[in-house]
């Protein structure tokens, strides 16, 4: 079928509202009031009223804390202390609502799939204001992406994230029956490969843009499980450009369907242990054995994302003289001599960061990308892509820790009124909102000037590596600011300060990959330099 349907729904998350599927009984205040004693204890949060009796022994709190509550309203200190989902969690607790208390709120699953009426939030076309970039062909394709992230992956990524396991086979599959798989790569006709259209047919091949591709790359985030969020695609989304725009005719006949319906999965190898930014030192070897028909690969990568689940390597080598001008590319297939170990890091492993090396590996010459010593100039073409999509990606998980910090200071109590009354938190707020507002629509900009010109040329690249430090310049300012809102809670990894633990551990990692700050300030810089007028004076 070609329509767009939910699938794995969280079983914890799944009913549409708060409401019991039993019974919809009601009660008075002074009914639940009654209810106030060890053997007989309701508590009201949200309008609901929760028969809690059984459950105190159990409570992860202690039990006389939530005790205390019997027969009373606990709705203010319950959102003080415990995320929405909570109530989904314990649904079966609920024995009606309280009479006066109007319609029962969505489920916390439903509300993370709408579109946020918390400003700032959401980008601003999504809240009333008007845009030139997108219509409603990009909103529909949003809501369906985040129905899957939202909703299909939600239980999987954080229980991946948690248990640093891989993302699951299935999962990947679906996204590519989705077509989410082919849509982060860009336009081009590898868009035509998913039979079932993309999203089910909301957006056609020909239609789609940069602001599509941006769309479903912001979507993909919204799990704030990066390690997961990689493992399962991120990886993919870096090495997959290489094939589809210099790979042979076989490559996208043959490997590059497999990849793109999520059937096998490959992953960028460029970075070793002696050659990070500078990537015209590395090492690694192709050399041509004596029938001519065979590559012999030796060598080693490092902090390769996806590499402990890769089908296939995207690989820079030498096959010349030293420095840029022998480098090449070549695709190598997992093989005996082709082996990973997982690198432990900030992120989760779910990631499958690892430590590549070849030994001797046998690739036949058909899997030579471009032409010999010119890999280079391809590394930095595909370069542009990968570091626009790391922006993309840093600015939507920058949107979501904004938004929680955001909810926290409005419902946070201290010293007797709310956090968000203290002028302090508010200019910290005023930051990240200003922050977050500036790299949203430098991001435009480029992806406008990519729909114009491509993403390849060095005039959008230099405007790429200005987004990107700029980006990660403005994550430090978020993650800082939103760690001292929260205080205790923004260095817990569970609980209400999940997104911001989170947000704050890994944000300093796209700082670094994809070209470090310090060699895309360069390299902004340096472009402009080139182009400044011989006769332009003070």
């Amino acid at each position: 079928s070609s329509s767009f349907r939910l699938a794995r729904v969280p079983k914890s998350l799944c009913v549409p509202s708060r409401v019991s599927l039993k019974m919809s009984a009601t009660f008075t205040r002074e009914e639940v009031a009654k209810h106030n004693t060890p053997g007989d204890a309701w508590i009201i949060v949200d309008g609901d009223v929760y028969d809690v009796t059984k459950f105190a022994n159990a409570h992860p709190g202690g039990t006389l804390l939530l005790l205390e509550y019997a027969g009373q309203d606990a709705t203010e200190d319950f959102f003080g202390l415990h995320r929405l989902e909570v109530l989904d969690k314990y649904a079966r607790l609920k024995k009606g609502r309280i009479a006066d208390a109007g319609p029962a709120p969505k489920s916390a699953l439903a509300r993370l799939q709408e579109f946020s009426k918390v400003p700032f939030a959401e980008p601003a076309h999504l809240q009333g204001f008007k845009s030139p970039y997108f219509n409603d062909q990009h909103i529909a394709l949003r809501q369906k992406v985040r129905q899957f992230f939202c909703g299909e992956t939600l239980e999987e990524a954080l229980e991946c994230e948690a248990k640093q396991t891989a993302p699951s086979k299935e999962m990947r599959l679906r996204m590519g029956e989705l077509g989410i798989i082919a849509m982060v790569q860009g336009p081009g006709p590898h868009l035509k490969i998913p039979p079932n259209g993309l999203a089910g047919g909301v957006v056609k091949p020909e239609e789609f843009d940069y602001f599509h591709e941006l769309v479903c790359q912001e979507e993909r985030s919204r799990t704030m499980c990066p390690g997961y969020e990689d493992g399962l695609d991120g990886a993919v989304s870096i090495g997959l450009p290489v094939l589809l725009k210099y790979g042979s005719d076989m490559m996208k006949k043959e490997i590059v369907p497999d990849i793109v319906m999520g059937k096998t999965t490959s992953v960028l190898a460029i970075s070793e242990a002696f050659a990070g930014s500078d990537v015209a030192a590395l090492r690694t070897t192709a050399v041509l054995d004596a029938s001519g028909e065979n590559y012999i690969v030796n060598g080693t990568k490092k902090w390769i994302t996806g590499g402990m689940y890769a089908d296939w390597f995207v690989t820079a080598v030498r096959t010349g003289k030293a420095g840029a001008g022998g480098i090449s590319m070549i695709l190598v297939p997992r093989s005996d001599a082709v082996q990973t170990k997982i690198i432990k890091s900030k992120y989760s492993s779910a990631a499958g960061t690892a430590y590549v090396t070849y030994e001797n590996a046998v690739v036949p010459k058909k899997y030579f990308i471009g032409q010999e010593n010119k890999g280079f100039q391809i590394i930095m073409s595909n370069f542009n892509h990968e570091r626009w999509m790391i922006a993309v990606v840093c600015i939507a998980r920058a949107r979501m820790c904004t938004e929680e910090t955001f909810k926290w200071a409005m419902q946070r109590k201290v010293f007797g009124k709310a956090l968000i009354e203290q002028p302090v938190i508010r200019e910290k707020l005023a930051q990240m909102f200003g922050g977050l507002e500036a790299c949203t629509l430098m991001l435009y900009d480029v992806t406008y000037q990519m729909n114009i010109m491509g993403p390849q040329s060095a005039e959008i690249g230099s405007k790429i590596a200005l987004l990107k430090y700029q980006t990660t310049r403005m994550n430090h300012l978020v993650a800082d600011n939103a760690v001292q809102v929260l205080g205790g809670r923004g260095v817990s990894s569970a609980g209400m300060g999940r997104v911001v633990e989170t947000f704050s551990r890994m944000y300093k990692i796209p700082s670094v990959y994809g070209g470090s700050e310090e060699i895309m300030a360069d390299l902004a810089v340096r472009q402009s330099i080139k182009a400044y007028p011989k006769h332009a004076r003070l």
